[in-house]
Parts: structure tokens; sequence; C-alpha cells
């Protein structure tokens, strides 16, 4: 399959052009074929539901912030079944995984705080 070709597939995915693939297709075209068999090889893995890897590329992608990503995985979900409700939570998920990890980035300054460094 050729670079436009599977570019139209990732459109018809998406519900729209897919701007940072179409433009670094034009930098590194033999990236796009990769990407596609990525994608191809970690959605047929067994093992979790296609609808819970689309909610755990959700929050990913909105837990390092990437609205443009974000954006994509949620159209993606959409066309794929996944309900508001369920991309709600999962953002939720995210957030709350994410703020929880303060803790954990804290810890050594807590251990000088309490004295125990």
């Amino acid at each position: 399959m050729g670079v436009e070709e599977i570019l139209k597939k990732m459109e018809e995915m998406i519900g729209e052009e897919p701007e940072p693939q179409v433009l670094f297709s034009k930098l590194v075209p033999e990236w796009i074929a990769r990407q596609a068999d990525e994608r191809k090889f970690v959605m047929s893995l067994p093992n979790i539901p296609e609808k819970y890897k689309h909610l755990i590329m959700i929050a990913v992608a909105a837990a390092l912030e990437s609205e443009m990503c974000t954006e994509m995985f949620v159209k993606i979900a959409k066309r794929s079944g996944v309900s508001d409700r369920e991309i709600g939570e999962a953002i939720l998920v995210a957030r709350f995984a994410k703020a929880s990890t303060i803790f954990a980035t804290a810890t050594p300054a807590f251990r000088w705080l309490v004295g125990e460094r």
C-alpha cells in the first residue's frame, strides 16, 4: 500500500486529514507504512478490547497534554462507537493518575522535610 493510500485510510478513520502525518510523509515517507503497521499490530493484540485501547490512547494523550492527539483519538473512538461518557471517564482517570504522580515526585522532598534524609 502506498503513502497516499495509507494517508487516505487515516483520513477516513479520523474523519479529517491527519495533518502531522501528511506533513511528516513529505520528510520521511517510508515512516507512514510503519505507523500504519504499528497501529494495526497494537489493535490486533487480543487481550485488551478495542474500546479499551481507544480509551487508553485518549487518556495517555490527555495526560501528556497533547491537544491535537487527544482530539484525534476522541474522533477515532467516537467513530468506533465509544460513548461520550466513556471518553469523559477516561479523561478523569488520566487526570487522577497524573495528579497522583505529584506525590511520588515529591517523596524525596517529603523525606527531607520530615527529617528522614
